[in-house]
């Protein structure tokens, strides 16, 4: 036998295991992908929902300083802290999958709830103290958090 007959042999068989090789590489790599991405919505889903409800109560304790009773979000109770709790929660549960950027952006949306909570405690207490630019103020925040949210998923952000 010559040599370009043994390459004749040979040369399907390592043209297979090659090919085998590569589709086997880049399938793996693309099902690790698909799982992280199928994780990803999920808890994007749960953190962005509890972000929103929080921004919705921050936009009703604004309608409720300016007497709009009106407003879909119109709400006369304190509830910061029962929203941060659930965010909190969210994101502990949902940390993996979620990027360092949106860890910063959202524990910082929690660090600025914090003090917000310190308020309506004051409140609470008996404290008159109007809070509509602080609602304002976090409610922005909690914005910028969706949106962080939405750039990561690479999602139009509505």
């Amino acid at each position: 036998m010559t040599a370009i007959q043994i390459i004749a042999i040979i040369s399907p068989f390592v043209s297979s295991v090659l090919t085998a090789f590569l589709t086997f590489k880049f399938t793996s790599k693309s099902k690790g992908i698909d799982v992280l991405y199928q994780n990803k919505v999920p808890a994007f889903k749960t953190i962005a929902a509890n972000i929103i409800s929080f921004k919705n109560f921050c936009e009703g304790r604004v309608a409720y300083y300016q007497a709009n009773e009106f407003h879909p979000f119109y709400t006369d109770s304190l509830g910061t802290l029962e929203h941060r709790t659930k965010i909190a929660g969210s994101l502990e549960e949902n940390i993996a999958f979620i990027s360092k950027d949106s860890r910063f952006v959202i524990s910082d949306l929690l660090n600025q709830m914090s003090g917000l909570c310190n308020a309506e405690l004051a409140m609470a207490g008996g404290d008159s103290m109007e809070q509509v630019s602080e609602y304002e103020r976090i409610a922005s925040l909690a914005e910028s958090a969706i949106e962080v949210l939405y750039q990561e998923l690479n999602l139009p952000n509505p």
